[in-house]
């Protein structure tokens, strides 16, 4: 890999990890803010899915605009806007909750331009062979960020109070730019591929479709892979939301100790994903049929995770809840071969756009699931039910995907 490609993947997996931080923290500081505002938990699950609400807003834009005209200022201009948002958390929760609502969908919008411009300049600079370890590295990002946030916040909030947690993970976005913005052209210069690779090509070109919402709109490998992007979502974003809350209300820990140990499972993740991703690489330099690869990775992902979400609300130690909660990260860490690759699979020159639709509908999912946790929580009680339901769908995926995904390039 050449040096400006390794920068731009380095610059461009620290913005992913400062999103997941910035939308993770509050996942922790929520306790204590709870603490203040005296928030059911049927709001506490309004203020989290707030920000998935907002996340939907700008994937198809984001992904348009980035594979038309480059990636570099949609995710630059993201970051910063987030960033500003993060930072406003605190006096918009003294407002009201009304005004912190909107606070965290106005940053869920910001947010959402991320990975569709990303996935758009990965497509413009990085040749085929680069692509797997440079999505693991992507991917890690949400349980490396949630590592960072989970680890750090708690520390924040004593010795500042919670409000010190946004004020400065806010500054962390805003360092970025300074770097981003001067280091990475618009486009790249030497080196880098168009996207369209020979090995995802169709039989001939004639078969190529036009990349229309009608076109996109019939095609069964979009919708299966789409499927299969909102049930993983469901699973590991109601994990990201719900976990530290889980440790401490059913294993009755206290903060600190529920930001280290909510740590491990995505320790388990920072390091499957990459290790997914080159694996994928290297089976299909082997020439392992590429259909047969994506959905055997994202069964593995799907079944696993869901196996594990059917029987962990029964644990009874917080170390097999633990073990459990690691086992099933490294399941969900399969889907950086399978559906996390699959839209250059099925159209290389518009992966930007076609990322930025099924994140879209993904997005649902992680609001869904969310908020579908506090109500659940508010009228039984049972995290078991919780899990369950997560599992159905998991595993309602896995069956789509595996039956009906296909890596054939269609447009």
């Amino acid at each position: 890999m050449s040096q400006s490609r390794r920068l731009l993947v380095f610059l461009a997996v620290a913005a992913a990890y400062i999103c997941l931080i910035d939308r993770v923290a509050i996942s922790v500081a929520i306790i204590p803010m709870v603490e203040t505002f005296g928030w059911r938990p049927s709001e506490q699950g309004a203020i989290m899915s707030a920000f998935f609400v907002g996340y939907v807003l700008l994937q198809l834009p984001a992904g348009w605009l980035s594979d038309r005209y480059g990636g570099k200022w949609v995710l630059g201009f993201g970051v910063v806007l987030w960033s500003l948002f993060t930072a406003l958390t605190p006096p918009a929760a003294a407002a009201s909750l009304t005004v912190l609502i909107i606070c965290r969908f106005l940053m869920g919008m910001a947010e959402s331009v991320t990975w569709p411009a990303v996935y758009s300049l990965f497509a413009q600079w990085l040749p085929v062979s680069e692509r797997g370890l440079a999505l693991g590295l992507l991917n890690s990002s949400v349980s490396g960020g949630t590592i960072i946030a989970l680890a750090a916040t708690p520390f924040l909030i004593e010795l500042g109070g919670w409000p010190a947690v946004f004020y400065v993970y806010g500054g962390l976005g805003l360092l970025w730019a300074l770097v981003w913005l001067p280091s990475i052209p618009n486009k790249p210069n030497t080196g880098a591929v168009s996207g369209g690779e020979v090995d995802t090509a169709p039989a001939s070109l004639e078969d190529l479709k036009p990349f229309t919402p009608r076109n996109v709109l019939r095609s069964r490998p979009v919708w299966v892979l789409a499927y299969a992007h909102f049930a993983t979502n469901w699973v590991v974003f109601l994990s990201l939301a719900w976990l530290p809350t889980y440790f401490s209300r059913a294993f009755g820990l206290d903060i600190r100790a529920v930001g280290l140990l909510a740590v491990l499972p995505y320790l388990v993740s920072v390091l499957a994903t990459p290790f997914f991703g080159r694996l994928a690489d290297q089976a299909l330099r082997k020439g392992m049929d590429r259909t047969r690869l994506r959905r055997r990775m994202q069964v593995l992902a799907l079944g696993g995770v869901g196996a594990i979400t059917l029987v962990v609300g029964y644990a009874e130690t917080i170390e097999v809840a633990i073990a459990l909660f690691c086992v099933a990260n490294f399941c969900v860490a399969a889907s950086v071969g399978g559906f996390a690759a699959n839209h250059m699979d099925i159209a290389p020159n518009h992966s930007g756009t076609l990322y930025g639709a099924t994140n879209a509908m993904a997005s649902f999912a992680s609001a869904g699931s969310v908020f579908v946790a506090g109500l659940m929580l508010e009228w039984t009680g049972s995290w078991v039910a919780v899990f369950q339901s997560a599992a159905i769908i998991a595993l309602s995926g896995a069956v789509v995907y595996g039956w009906g995904a296909s890596a054939q390039r269609e447009f």
